[in-house]
């Protein structure tokens, strides 16, 4: 029995013994497996941890690269603006500059306009004196040109020229003063013979003796005696006389001294001028 006992005393120890040892190996086994899991665990953790630290270390990076960028921005804004401030004062300056000039420039333009009108104005002056000029150098050589066929005429019928101008009433001025025109009248030619002049002493009606070349027999409700008148062609006339064919305001009958030299010269329509308004009186006559 003992022996029996032994032998299955031996058994429970040598099962206790295999027992004890798979269970140390199946601890020894689940041991590595819970260290090789916890290496895992512990790798992956690892590489979660430097990731972000790369991630992170990429931002920060790129966000001092923003940071730089925007510095750099700021800065060359910065300069810019501080160019475009200089820039601007010496735009300014170069402004009040040119405003200055361009007040010099108006001035002086002022000045050149005022000089140009004040020349301008002269320039017309001048212009219209040669005009005037020339329109009585035309005038006197219509009547010079009147005057030689008046001569041409004398001389046709026998007459020799002679001063009829020659009136001490007339105070003559050197020049022709033709005065105010009065339009073109009818002119015709006597003598102072009897039967033309109404008398044998050749006195007119002013009471004044006639004077060829120079008495006018004129209508007296229009114009009284002494009043002078510039016919062109013939010169210078005065109101002496009436006469009862002349009738009206532009009729009048010059005085000549040769009966065919009248009878020649007919019926005309002459310029006349009203040099000056008579007194009634022919005895005193100043041009």
């Amino acid at each position: 029995m003992d022996d029996v006992r032994k032998i299955v005393l031996d058994g429970h120890e040598d099962l206790n013994t295999n027992a004890c040892a798979s269970l140390e190996r199946k601890m020894g086994e689940l041991e590595k497996k819970n260290l090789k899991h916890k290496f895992s665990r512990y790798s992956i953790l690892i590489g979660i941890f430097l990731v972000l630290t790369a991630g992170l270390i990429l931002n920060s990076v790129y966000i001092y690269n923003r940071y730089m960028d925007a510095k750099q921005q700021y800065t060359t804004a910065f300069e810019n603006i501080s160019i475009i401030s200089a820039d601007k004062e010496a735009i300014s300056e170069e402004n009040e500059k040119i405003s200055m000039e361009n007040v010099k420039i108006k001035e002086e333009y002022l000045k050149i306009s005022s000089q140009n009108e004040e020349i301008l104005k002269r320039i017309d002056e001048v212009q219209k004196s040669n005009e005037e000029l020339i329109k009585k150098n035309r005038e006197l050589t219509e009547d010079n040109i009147a005057l030689q066929n008046s001569l041409k005429m004398a001389a046709s019928v026998g007459i020799k020229p002679q001063n009829f101008t020659k009136f001490t009433g007339i105070t003559s001025r050197g020049e022709i003063q033709r005065g105010d025109y009065l339009g073109k009248f009818t002119i015709t030619a006597y003598t102072p013979s009897a039967d033309e002049c109404g008398n044998d002493k050749g006195i007119t009606n002013s009471g004044e003796p006639i004077i060829p070349g120079i008495s006018l027999a004129v209508d007296g409700k229009y114009w009284p005696f002494g009043t002078v008148f510039y016919i062109k062609g013939l010169g210078y006339a005065v109101a002496m006389d009436t006469g009862s064919a002349i009738k009206g305001k532009n009729r009048f009958d010059f005085a000549m001294f040769d009966k065919k030299f009248a009878h020649t010269f007919g019926v005309r329509k002459l310029d006349v001028y009203l040099v000056k308004m008579g007194e009634g009186k022919a005895d005193r006559v100043v041009l």
